[in-house]
Parts: C-alpha cells; sequence; structure tokens
C-alpha cells in the first residue's frame, strides 16, 4: 500500500463529518511508514531527511528558491555569509532571574542560538565544506562550556526549566545529526554520550524529558519536554558509543508520551486545553518537527491517522483572516484569553513560540494539506517575506526555522487552494470550539468561531458569551452555539447545521441563497433579539453578515420561513436549511495520483525528488551556478 492511499483510507474511516470527530482512524496510531528502512547505526543526517535525499537537496540549492534560503541562513549565523561563529556567544553561568535577558532583540547572526550547530551541520551537508563541520563543532563547544546565547533561558547548561530543556536538547540533536559526517570519531562519541547522559537537574534529565515528567500533557510546558527529548533519542540510537539497553525502552516511552500530548493535551480538533499562545508553544516550538523525525528515523507516522494532530497545525491557516501587517498574523486571529500568552500567536519574527508555522507544517502535511498550505503562503506571505528579506518563511532568527524552510518547502509543487484542502469549518467536542469559514480571499471573508465550554487547564478560559463572528471588515457578537452538540452537519462551503442537548440550534449559512453571502438562524434557548420570525410554532432568529446597505428580509410560508432562495425550518424536531452545499471531500490531484504509484523507500530515493517525511517534493530546474 503507497502512503498517499493508505492516507486517503483514513481520511474517509476518519470521517470530517459526525458529531464525534474520532480522535484516530481505527487501525494502528502512529502508523509503520510503508517501505521505510531504518538508520544503521553511525547514519546521518537522519532527523528531517536522509542520506539518499542529499543529492536532490544539493540540486534544490541550485535553484533560486534554495539560494534564497541559504542567504539567509548564512545571515541567521553570522549575519553575513554563515563562515564564522557570531560575534556574541553570550554569557557563562545561570543568572539570578528568569527572562530572556538583553540579546535576545539582537539582529539575526550577531548572538549564538541553539540551532546554530545544526545551521553550520546543515551547510557542511549541502556545500560538503569543512570548515562547516569545524564551526559546527565549535558552537557545540561553546554551548557545552555554558555560553547561553541569545536567550537566558534556552540554555544547553543549567536551562530554566525542564519547557526551555526540551527544545535545546532537541535542536542541539539536530546539530549533532547534520554534524556527525564531518566530525571524528572520538567527538561524535563525546556529544553522543552528553545527550544520552543528559541531565541539568529535576525533570531536565533524558528520561524525564522523553517522558514529560514536569507537568501533564495540558500545560504548554510537556509537548516541548516530549519533542526535544524524541528529537534527542532519535538522533543517537544505535549509534557507537550509546548504550542502547539505557535508550532503547526510552523509543517506546516516547511514543507513548508523543500520543499521549495530543489524546489529553489537545481537543478532538486541535483547540489546546490552555488556549492559543499557550497551544503554539506545545505544538510548534519543537514537538511537530519531532513528529517529522518519528517518521524520516523511525518509521512511524502519527500525524495522518490523527485528526486532533493534524489540526494543531492546520487551525491557524483556517481561522486567519490576515490583515496589513503580513509579518505578523496575530491580529487576524480571533484569540480569546488574554491570559494564554497571545503575543506568540504568528508571532513570526519572535524566533521560539510563534515561528515556522509554514515551514513546520509542510514537514508533516499530508500531501493536499501541503499544497493548501503553500497556496495560503503565496497569497498572503510570500511577498512581504521576499521584501523583507526573509524568504519563504525565514523571518526567525533561528537558524533551524531556514533549515526547516529549505527542506521541507514544496517548491515545484502545484498549490492548492485551501477550500480544496482543508474543511473550513470544525467542531472540537471535547474542548466544545467551533470555527466556520465562508473563504480564503481577503479581509471581507467571513470566519465565525465560539469557545463555547470552560477550559480545563491551568489558563482557565471561555465560555465565550457568545459566536466572535467576523465578516467584511467588521468583528461582531451574536447568539450562541451549544456547548455539547448532538448534532453536527458541516458542509464543505463552510456551512453547518448543529443541534445541542439543550435545544439550541444553529445554522451557519454560506451558500448565498439567502441573498446574503452569510447568514446565521438559531433557535431555541439562548436566541438573540432582532429579526425574528415564527413559523411553524418555531421561533427563529436571524443573523445576515453582509457588505453593508439593506438586509435580506425573511417571512413566514407556513411551516417554513423562507429568506431569497433559502427555506428554513423544523423537520422532524432538527433545523433544516432547504439549500445545502454537499459534505467537504478531499481532493486527489494528479500529483496526488502519482504518489500512489511508488512505495516510499528512502534507500532509493530518486535523484529528482526530495521524500522528505516520505512525501515527495518535485525540484525545479536548477541553474549552472553551484550553491549559494
Amino acid at each position: 500500500m503507497t502512503r498517499w492511499t493508505m492516507m486517503m483510507g483514513l481520511v474517509a474511516g476518519l470521517g470530517w463529518h459526525g458529531v464525534e470527530t474520532r480522535a484516530q482512524a481505527e487501525g494502528p496510531w502512529p502508523a509503520e511508514v510503508p517501505g521505510h528502512v531504518a538508520p544503521r547505526p553511525g547514519e546521518h543526517p537522519r532527523l528531517l531527511f536522509r542520506r539518499g535525499d542529499l543529492d536532490a537537496l544539493r540540486a534544490r540549492a541550485r535553484t533560486p528558491e534554495g539560494q534564497a534560503i541559504l542567504r539567509r541562513l548564512r545571515v541567521t549565523l553570522d549575519g553575513r555569509d554563515g563562515r564564522n561563529l557570531p560575534r556574541e556567544l553570550g554569557q557563562v553561568g545561570r543568572p539570578g532571574q528568569d527572562g530572556a535577558g538583553p540579546l535576545n532583540n539582537r539582529p539575526a547572526g550577531e548572538v549564538l542560538t541553539f540551532s546554530h550547530p545544526a545551521g553550520y551541520g546543515f551547510l557542511y551537508q549541502i556545500t560538503g565544506e569543512r570548515i562547516y563541520a569545524v564551526l559546527a563543532r565549535e558552537a557545540m563547544d561553546a554551548m557545552l562550556a555554558g555560553h547561553r546565547g541569545r536567550d537566558l533561558r534556552y540554555s544547553l547548561r543549567e536551562p530554566f526549566g525542564a519547557l526551555r530543556a526540551g527544545p535545546v536538547i532537541g535542536w542541539v540533536a539536530l546539530g549533532y545529526d547534520l554534524a556527525y559526517d564531518g566530525w571524528d570519531d572520538a567527538y561524535r562519541r563525546e556529544v553522543a554520550q552528553f545527550l544520552a547522559e543528559y541531565n541539568e537537574g529535576r525533570f531536565m534529565s533524558l528520561p524525564e524529558l522523553v517522558r514529560g515528567s514536569r507537568h501533564s500533557p495540558t500545560s504548554n510546558h510537556w509537548g516541548m519536554q516530549v519533542g526535544g527529548g524524541a528529537m534527542a533519542i532519535l538522533a543517537i540510537m544505535n549509534d557507537p558509543g550509546v548504550d542502547m539497553a539505557r535508550i532503547g525502552p526510552l523509543l517506546e516511552t516516547s511514543q507513548q508520551a508523543m500520543r499521549r500530548h495530543i489524546t489529553d493535551g489537545f481537543g478532538d480538533a486541535g483547540y489546546f486545553a490552555e488556549g492559543d499562545g499557550t497551544g503554539t508553544m506545545a505544538s510548534h516550538i519543537v514537538y511537530l518537527s519531532a513528529i517529522q523525525a518519528w517518521e524520516v528515523a523511525g518509521g512511524q507516522d502519527f500525524y495522518t491517522p490523527s485528526m486532533p494532530l493534524r489540526w494543531t497545525s492546520l487551525r491557524w491557516f483556517q481561522q486567519t483572516i490576515p490583515q496589513e501587517d503580513r509579518g505578523n498574523l496575530r491580529s487576524g486571529f480571533p484569540t480569546r484569553c488574554d491570559a494564554c500568552y497571545p503575543h506568540n500567536i504568528w508571532a513570526r519574527s519572535a524566533g521560539v513560540s510563534g515561528a515556522g508555522y509554514f515551514s513546520i507544517g509542510y514537514g508533516v502535511a499530508t500531501p493536499a494539506e501541503r499544497a493548501g498550505i503553500w497556496w495560503w503562503y503565496q497569497r498572503y506571505v510570500q511577498a512581504w517575506d521576499e521584501q523583507n528579506g526573509t524568504p519563504f518563511d525565514t523571518v526567525s532568527p533561528y537558524p533551524h526555522h531556514s533549515i526547516l524552510a529549505f527542506v521541507n518547502t514544496p517548491f515545484g509543487t502545484e498549490p492548492l487552494p485551501m477550500e480544496q484542502a482543508v474543511p473550513r469549518n470544525l467542531y472540537d467536542s471535547r474542548m466544545g470550539f467551533y470555527a466556520f469559514r465562508n473563504r480564503w480571499e481577503d479581509e471581507d471573508d467571513i470566519l465565525i468561531t465560539q469557545l463555547a465550554r470552560r477550559s480545563p487547564a491551568r489558563f482557565r478560559h471561555g465560555p465565550d458569551p457568545s459566536m466572535m463572528v467576523w465578516h467584511h471588515g467588521r468583528r461582531e457578537q451574536w447568539g450562541t452555539l451549544p456547548a455539547r452538540a448532538s448534532h453536527w452537519d458541516p458542509r464543505g462551503d463552510g456551512s453547518a447545521i448543529v443541534g445541542g442537548e439543550s435545544g439550541t440550534w444553529v445554522a451557519i449559512d454560506f451558500s448565498g441563497a439567502s441573498g446574503a453571502p452569510g447568514m446565521i438562524v438559531m433557535a431555541g434557548p439562548g436566541a438573540p433579539a432582532g429579526a425574528r420570525v415564527e413559523a411553524g410554532g418555531t421561533t427563529f432568529s436571524f443573523k445576515f453578515l453582509t457588505p453593508g446597505g439593506a438586509d435580506p428580509v425573511p417571512r413566514a410560508d407556513g411551516a417554513a420561513v423562507v429568506v431569497g432562495r433559502q427555506r428554513v425550518s423544523m423537520e422532524g424536531g432538527k433545523l433544516t436549511l432547504a439549500v445545502m452545499a454537499d459534505p467537504f471531500e478531499p481532493p486527489v490531484t494528479p500529483a496526488m495520483e502519482a504518489a500512489r504509484a511508488a512505495p516510499w523507500n528512502r534507500a532509493s530515493a530518486p535523484a529528482q525528488a526530495v521524500r522528505t517525511s516520505a512525501r515527495a517534493l518535485p525540484v525545479a530546474p536548477a541553474p549552472a551556478a553551484g550553491p549559494s
């Protein structure tokens, strides 16, 4: 079975429709990656790509896109050409108080970061120039010596808690992975042993990080621990000098923790227990990249079988209406918790917590999702990034984000309009969160969201008193959705009918049949005053979402209410719309059809394709110039 046919079957089994979105498809989770060949002892790279991918990656380095990202990577390393260490390595020794410190806002490349070894190691893999392996070692030595770098909290030595230790050890492990071939055997063993025996105090040993000993999955700290721990053990497993009697059992522990992070920390449509700003920390700082590493190095696909996991990446694209500032898209995302670190949402230039939504998302996405994210990026963000000198989602000053952009961006892939790649609506039955969108075009898009129940986690928030209704540049509130839906009928255009245990019914109508781009109908307890019409013994409340001018006028017609071509009624105790779109169906494009033809076998990866995360990415024709 090919990976794409497996994915399509799982999508059908999961069901985008129905009251309860099942947490996982029936069958194993994670799923075995077809044709996966495990890394041999001492075989590197292995976390984001494999040795068989290098010819295609080097070909990518000769394309204009690849050269642009490599230029940015070099800037993040030393502010210039990437052939030196940064001028500042940061203080040695733990500061007296928590905080990022005075170097955190310095320009890219001026200060050491935890992913500098990875940045130099990646240039070594692409160019083959030994200077980069030397620089990777020097950067690693600086971190081993206790230099804290750009952000005082994220230090390899004496980090500020397990939530910082996890990402640091994970991205340092990527440096080991990428520079391994350029180091002598003694230094390889030294770094591998350091990672295997990592222990910087309570909750900060490698076994504790892998299993998530600090807090629980409902805390933003947890994904940062287990994700970083996963990358570390995958990087060193079976390598010379590594005691697999100690590390081997941690591989199973890691799988359990990676699963538990989703089942216990997120709802079944990706809403995080602590809210949105903390949710991006839980998913994007290191956890989703560890999901990619588990697939590439470990042969285990956590992503495709789990809709909750997929939504942790996709919800940002579904629920954002980009505003003027494309460098930080947070103003276009409906935040609902001031205490839940909302500054992290879409904080693309911040460096760690809110960066890399595109480059990280590509690395785990299904083929259709990846093409949709690529479309979203090109439509809304690409021009800004190019003008800013940070092409292809490399705004962050941390080198690993440029590496992810280089490896994961689907250059040469036909973009797929987002409405064809991702459902326009969702219901998170575990958290009581809803989202509905009519299109992805401009600031006049309609987006309706509500958290209808109280969050169960430390940063308690919700329920929202009413639906957040964003439309045609306006932000309003109206009505309320059921805390628990007993009826959930989503449609492909973003419309849906929702029925609650309380007797409340809500219809979201984006069909245009009413004469308005959007219409909300509510009946039962909580229905607001305003445009009300009684028909068939039921009172219906209406809200029309129009760019301005007169609203459509609903009128009773027997047991139904007629609005333009739309007809609203209660049939068999359920709210009904006469005109509704078909349910969402995931697409199959020609490129996806082609992916069916060849099972994944990384050991025999064709030169013309970069097979990252078991997904073939075509490479544009290369010019004659060498790597940048």
